[in-house]
């Protein structure tokens, strides 16, 4: 199940050891010790078995049209389950209903696969960062004529926003 989680709760302190040991790690970064303010606004999203954070993700505002995902992870014992996709097309229904026209995120070479499969476009040469080599992908999301019937979805997705924290 992917749900989402506010910033601050136990959840989201599960996703934040996640993050120190499968990302911070591998990149050789310090980890995450002490809240990072800069979070309280985004939209953390947790993949839960039997009440268990095995997977994060966050979506972060960045423009009125644009957003981004930023620190996917998930339990290397949970990798190849699914969850990676179920938390990505989460993100992605989140992201359209408030009307975002597209999503972006930086993904590490050994994902970029993933993220060809789900239609994200390559955006410029990959780079390096620490440890890793990554490289900038994007999703165009094209309008629907549909909105009317997501209209309390959204409301409810904006007002939990507003209270996240």
């Amino acid at each position: 199940m992917v749900k989402i989680v506010n910033w601050n709760s136990e959840e989201y302190w599960a996703g934040i050891k996640l993050r120190n040991q499968l990302l911070k790690t591998s990149a050789g970064k310090a980890w995450i010790n002490d809240l990072p303010l800069n979070e309280k606004k985004d939209i953390h999203m947790a993949a839960m078995i039997d009440g268990r954070v095995v997977g994060t993700l966050l979506l972060s505002m960045k423009t009125q049209t644009a957003a981004q995902i930023k620190q996917v992870a998930i339990d290397e014992s949970y990798q190849g389950f699914g969850l990676g996709k179920k938390l990505l097309e989460s993100a992605e229904r989140i992201a359209e209903l408030m009307n975002f026209q597209s999503v972006f995120l930086t993904g590490r070479k050994q994902a970029w696969g993933f993220y060809d499969h789900f239609g994200y476009q390559s955006v410029g040469c990959a780079y390096s960062d620490g440890q890793v080599i990554l490289k900038k992908f994007e999703k165009r999301f094209y309008a629907k004529n549909n909105i009317g019937k997501l209209g309390i979805i959204k409301h409810i997705t904006l007002k939990e926003m507003e209270t996240n924290g």
